[in-house]
């Protein structure tokens, strides 16, 4: 029985393992989708500024089209990212609790096999103590 706790808390910590790799490859992931969005922010600040410069060069307002559906594409992005961010934090920490509700279970075998022990040390040290005291009387 104390193997099977052992191999449930070596699998519980190998699966917090990996959900944890997941949660780094999606934290990533919004890091980048965010840097893209700062970065088309920027390109859009520019063109603003080359549009308002050169007023007769360009259609700017086709421009400002393809910017909002890219920046919503990005946005979009970003929230499907941190939704899954979110559900792979909660798998965490039912997982975590999963690994302590293992742990306390094992402190509580190991404590009362102690207690078990000391039981019968105790009932041993109090069976050689009356035989001295029977031993002394007579």
């Amino acid at each position: 029985m104390k193997n099977s706790l052992k191999t449930l808390t070596r699998i519980q910590k190998f699966n917090i393992d990996e959900q944890r790799k997941l949660l780094t490859e999606q934290l990533t992931r919004e890091e980048e989708l965010i840097k893209a969005l700062a970065d088309l922010n920027w390109q859009f600040e520019q063109e603003k500024e080359f549009s308002r410069s050169h007023s007769g060069l360009g259609d700017f307002g086709l421009y400002v089209k393809k910017y909002m559906a890219a920046r919503d594409d990005l946005e979009t992005r970003i929230n499907a990212v941190r939704q899954k961010i979110a559900a792979i934090r909660e798998v965490i920490a039912d997982l975590f609790k999963e690994q302590k509700t293992y742990e306390i279970v094992d402190d509580n075998r190991r404590r009362a096999a102690q207690k078990e022990i000391d039981a019968k040390e105790q009932k041993m040290l109090d069976e050689i103590g009356t035989n001295t005291y029977i031993k002394r009387k007579q």
